[in-house]
């Protein structure tokens, strides 16, 4: 998961996994942490702009980290303030929605029955209705239109810096509409189905942190993140009678380490290699000279060439998207190489993400 342009999903495959909640429900711990933001802040008064970071910096070919979430986890801001949501990740692209459902049950399915990347997802999209599984169109808009609170407010797909500026929007910038009733309100990345933080929509100038403080938080919970990556185990690699197995990916639900593991394997003619996802929810392709330059292009998420299972002694072979099998419908791909040489792919939706099989 440029034309609406991912790279991807991250991006992309994810089929049934989207999500996002809005309620006007004060109470509870939302309150609780709105009392104790109001002894701490500083006057801040007026409109403000609130800057928070989508996932993380890392770095391509060693260490290619995603940060699945929001940071900072929570941030209060009242009607007429403005967030700007930045993505900062190296390899990966995300949404900023808002009013999906908490259990992801009214989420546009990522990929249509075609096999295509859904504008509803991948593009921008706002509507007065909730959203739902079906949902492939939404009205054209020019500009994105204040958050009311109400219907399904989605950036589309926010791509990371280092893509190029024809590729797309790295940002997406929300106005919180004047009428929007105090209360809580989800905000969700549509790719990742475990990428979620909190809007707090509060009454008064005290209820608010001042961007500086906002941003600072932003930062200290992404340090935190970054400290946890390095300690995440790389899996087992279990060797076969017959060939190799690749993990492709492994992490937790709020980091994921877009490599595979092993980078290189070596094998005999005859043998296969197999590889099957390792996270929990992050999409992949395998891809042997694919002919496709991203993952926004049509089929690109379909298999081309030799398919899973095939015998392969060289060309095209894409695997198309497979994950875990919660979220997407196959897990897994396998060839058995014929003849000896190097054969290097990669993963179309993620860049820096690629491997090598030898063969003698």
């Amino acid at each position: 998961m440029r034309t609406r342009r991912l790279l991807s999903v991250v991006a992309l495959g994810v089929v049934p996994l989207l999500v996002g909640s809005c309620s006007s429900d004060s109470g509870g711990k939302a309150a609780d942490k709105v009392a104790s933001t109001a002894t701490t802040a500083p006057a801040v008064t007026g409109p403000q702009t609130y800057t928070v970071v989508v996932d993380g910096p890392s770095t391509l070919g060693a260490e290619n980290y995603v940060y699945g979430t929001f940071f900072p986890k929570t941030v209060s801001a009242r009607p007429g303030d403005t967030l700007v949501f930045q993505n900062r990740s190296s390899n990966d692209i995300h949404t900023v929605t808002f009013g999906v459902k908490g259990d992801r049950s009214e989420s546009p399915a990522l990929v249509t029955k075609a096999g295509q990347p859904n504008p509803a997802v991948f593009g921008p999209c706002f509507t007065t209705q909730p959203a739902g599984p079906d949902v492939v169109s939404c009205p054209k808009s020019a500009t994105p239109p204040e958050f009311t609170g109400q219907g399904f407010w989605n950036s589309g797909q926010i791509l990371f810096p280092a893509a190029p500026p024809e590729a797309g929007p790295k940002t997406a910038t929300v106005k919180i509409g004047a009428a929007v009733a105090p209360g809580t309100y989800t905000i969700t990345c549509l790719l990742h189905p475990f990428m979620q933080s909190t809007l707090n929509v509060v009454n008064t100038d005290a209820e608010r942190l001042a961007p500086a403080q906002v941003a600072a938080a932003a930062d200290k919970e992404l340090g935190e993140a970054k400290t946890q990556a390095p300690g995440l185990a790389v899996p087992a690699n279990v060797p076969t009678a017959n060939g190799a197995t690749v993990t492709a990916s492994w992490g937790n639900q709020l980091i994921a380490v877009n490599r595979f593991y092993p980078e290189t394997v070596s094998i005999k003619a005859g043998q296969t290699v197999s590889w099957t996802d390792g996270s929990p929810y992050m999409p992949h392709t395998i891809s042997f000279n694919p002919p496709f330059k991203s993952p926004d292009e049509p089929n690109a998420f379909l298999p081309t060439g030799a398919k899973s299972g095939a015998q392969f002694a060289g060309g095209v072979a894409h695997s198309g998207i497979f994950g875990p099998k919660a979220f997407f419908p196959v897990n897994g791909f396998s060839l058995t190489f014929t003849k000896a040489g190097t054969y290097p792919y990669l993963c179309l939706l993620h860049p820096g993400m690629a491997g090598t099989v030898q063969v003698g």
